[in-house]
């Protein structure tokens, strides 16, 4: 991938590849991505959906526990977390609502999931792989996602493409692998 496109990704995802220029006994992230600029599109939406899942999980965890907080401040007597967060709204219907949260349960806490810190991005066999560190099974099931969108789309442009036989397996567009042939042997 051409260093712009390298740099963006980086700037725009600090959290995720944190280890992009550590040392190569850390991490295989320090030769870059080792894949064309047709798979950039794949791998900038792969990040920001990790990086907004991951962030979204910090997000309901807390809203979780002030949640949770509430009810416990309410059963002891203490409404002011109650009045802070319903304040402007009518009286009577803050009456209702404080009668309603008196009678709920606990929300169970949602797990923060652990940060993501991307190992390697590479082409092998003609498909994106995404090496990383961290996360959860929806994260797993994002990665297999963009992997298998890179199967169907161009290495060099980003078109429509197809896996190449013969050689050194590509996904390639028809006009790129029409160019790969001219240099066949």
């Amino acid at each position: 991938m051409n260093e712009r496109l390298d740099a963006e990704l980086c700037n725009d995802y600090p959290k995720l590849f944190v280890n992009r220029n550590a040392d190569m006994t850390t991490t295989a992230m320090c030769w870059g991505f080792e894949c064309g600029d047709g798979w950039y599109n794949i791998i900038r939406a792969l990040c920001g959906n990790i990086q907004h899942h991951i962030d979204s999980s910090v997000k309901q965890n807390q809203r979780d526990n002030d949640y949770n907080m509430m009810l416990i401040e309410m059963h002891q007597g203490r409404f002011d977390r109650f009045d802070e967060y319903y304040k402007g709204y009518q009286e009577h219907f803050r009456e209702e609502k404080r009668e309603e949260l008196l009678k709920e349960d606990f929300r169970d806490i949602r797990p923060i999931v652990e940060q993501v810190t991307v190992d390697q991005v590479k082409e092998k066999f003609g498909t994106l792989r995404f090496y990383y560190t961290g996360g959860d099974k929806k994260i797993d099931g994002m990665v297999r996602m963009a992997e298998s969108m890179s199967a169907v789309t161009c290495e060099k442009c980003g078109a429509p493409g197809k896996q190449t036989s013969g050689g050194w397996i590509r996904t390639l567009c028809d006009k790129h692998a029409a160019k790969e042939d001219d240099y066949a042997i």
